[in-house]
């Protein structure tokens, strides 16, 4: 491997993510190698902040605010928009309801006229009351 090639897989060696092979060439190498070495030294001092950092205590409560946040968004809610929706449903029904009832209107009437004429026509036929 090449200085250059080293250098880019110094963090892969560092966190014990390659093969045997390259795991005992960077080694050697990194024994040797000062500008390596330094590299190397650089990577563990940000991997033990980092740790340090992230052991650090949350501030007091902050678990409990958290936990109440999410347990009230989790409460069902009507909203604004769900009720509207809900009304312009109803009220598009009741709209196509009227609607079918006047298209059904006139030939209800027909209907029953053709009764009527029927109905006269069969009394007039008989002489009606005598």
């Amino acid at each position: 491997m090449t200085h250059d090639e080293i250098i880019e897989d110094l963090s892969a060696y560092f966190d014990g993510q390659l093969g045997p092979e390259k795991t005992i060439e960077i080694s050697a190498h990194v024994s040797s190698c000062p500008e390596c070495r330094a590299a190397l030294d650089e990577l563990k001092a940000l991997s033990a902040g980092v740790k340090t950092n992230l052991a650090a205590a949350a501030p007091a409560g902050m678990k409990e605010r958290v936990l109440a946040r999410a347990l009230e968004r989790k409460k069902p809610q009507l909203r604004t928009s769900t009720v509207l929706a809900a009304a312009l449903a109803v009220i598009i029904l009741a709209l196509m309801a009227a609607l079918a009832a006047k298209r059904a209107m006139p030939v209800m009437f027909a209907q029953i006229q053709g009764m009527i004429n029927g109905a006269s026509s069969t009394l007039g036929a008989s002489g009606g009351n005598k």
